[in-house]
């Protein structure tokens, strides 16, 4: 494909393969449930779920309806979608008829569910709040939210779950909230009231706590091969690459300003390169005189303030750089390797920030 503005992201389908494998072997033959909100983590979601269909993952998961409709209209059909969100009730019909399972995580919308109509089954999972503090039924009103589900027509109790606010950070905490939903599930068996799927662990708790297992896992940013923890788990390849290409070379004189705010003068002579990317296509701004990017496979630093389409770096160091020269943002060049954790700490966030911001007017390619 040819690539008119010479800034991309490169998606490896083969290590998304690998790292989804090694998940399920990791999680010992459960159910699979692959995280695919926020256009996949800014991988894509249509071209992500494709593929892991085809991988046949059991189930997907995003954060809206509008969302999962997007994955049915890209052709994703057979694998059923988790909306892990609000679900307006006037989309309930709609949900059925494409097999798209609801959250259900205010008691209030019960009242919603008494007045679906359809002809087709509505799947509902009971999201509890075990200690997250953001949405979910309390663990006090889940047997009478259970029971009143199950007695509904055509509204069809097939999920609880819970989601764990410190598996990457406090494992006694999630202690705390294991114990809470266990005690749930204790409750809802005594009463004959079994669920098809009890689903709690996400990317941190499937690498570190097998009693979090349950019935199926919820992997996020394993699956495309960055960790949750503050160090990057080499165990699993990343699957996403940011790039771009020099568009402009220059010798400049000491006592040059570069970019706005003049945040950057050089003390000395300097070989500096411009690239067509900035603060819209996902290279962040807190990165302005202190980023690093990859040319010729060697590190060079981000020049001034990141603008919103294009970026200055100094190449005084290297060689015969010129127009055209390949420029890495994310990923490998040579023996060097820049990652979005990497990025992440240097800015105080998260990798997940770093991936899912990047722009949608930067091309993804995907590499089969």
């Amino acid at each position: 494909m040819e690539i008119i503005r010479p800034t991309w992201v490169e998606i490896d389908l083969k290590k998304l393969k690998n790292n989804f494998d090694k998940i399920k072997k990791i999680s010992g033959g459960r159910k699979i449930i692959g995280v695919v909100k926020a256009d996949a983590y800014g991988h894509g979601a249509e071209k992500i779920s494709k593929a892991l269909e085809e991988w046949g993952i059991d189930f997907l998961a995003v954060a809206s309806f509008e969302e999962a409709m997007r994955l049915r209209r890209a052709g994703i059909k057979k694998t059923p979608v988790l909306v892990l969100g609000y679900v307006n009730p006037s989309a309930l019909k709609e949900a059925a008829i494409n097999n798209i399972h609801i959250t259900l995580f205010n008691v209030r919308f019960i009242e919603k569910l008494h007045s679906y109509e359809g002809k087709h089954t509505l799947n509902v999972h009971i999201n509890v709040d075990t200690g997250m503090g953001r949405i979910g039924v309390f663990p006090e009103e889940v047997l009478d939210t259970a029971n009143e589900i199950k007695n509904m027509e055509n509204v069809n109790f097939f999920g609880i779950y819970t989601h764990f606010s410190t598996a990457d950070s406090d494992p006694e905490y999630l202690q705390v909230q294991l114990a809470r939903f266990k005690r749930i599930l204790y409750e809802l068996g005594s009463r004959n009231i079994k669920p098809k799927l009890i689903h709690a662990a996400n990317s941190a708790a499937i690498l570190n706590f097998n009693e979090t297992l349950f019935d199926a896992v919820r992997p996020g940013i394993i699956l495309y091969g960055l960790s949750p923890f503050q160090k990057d788990n080499h165990a699993f390849e990343p699957v996403l690459s940011f790039k771009t290409r020099v568009i402009y070379v220059k010798r400049i004189p000491s006592g040059t300003s570069i970019s706005y705010g003049r945040r950057f003068i050089s003390k000395k002579k300097m070989i500096v390169a411009t690239i067509p990317v900035g603060y819209a296509d996902g290279l962040p701004r807190a990165l302005s005189n202190k980023g690093e990017v990859l040319i010729k496979g060697k590190r060079v630093k981000i020049l001034g303030n990141v603008t919103m389409d294009q970026t200055v770096i100094d190449v005084s160091g290297i060689p015969n750089v010129h127009s055209g020269n390949e420029v890495v943002l994310i990923g490998k060049q040579g023996d060097e390797e820049i990652t979005a954790t990497e990025i992440a700490k240097k800015i105080g966030t998260i990798n997940y920030e770093i991936i899912s911001r990047i722009g949608k007017r930067v091309e993804r390619i995907y590499i089969k």
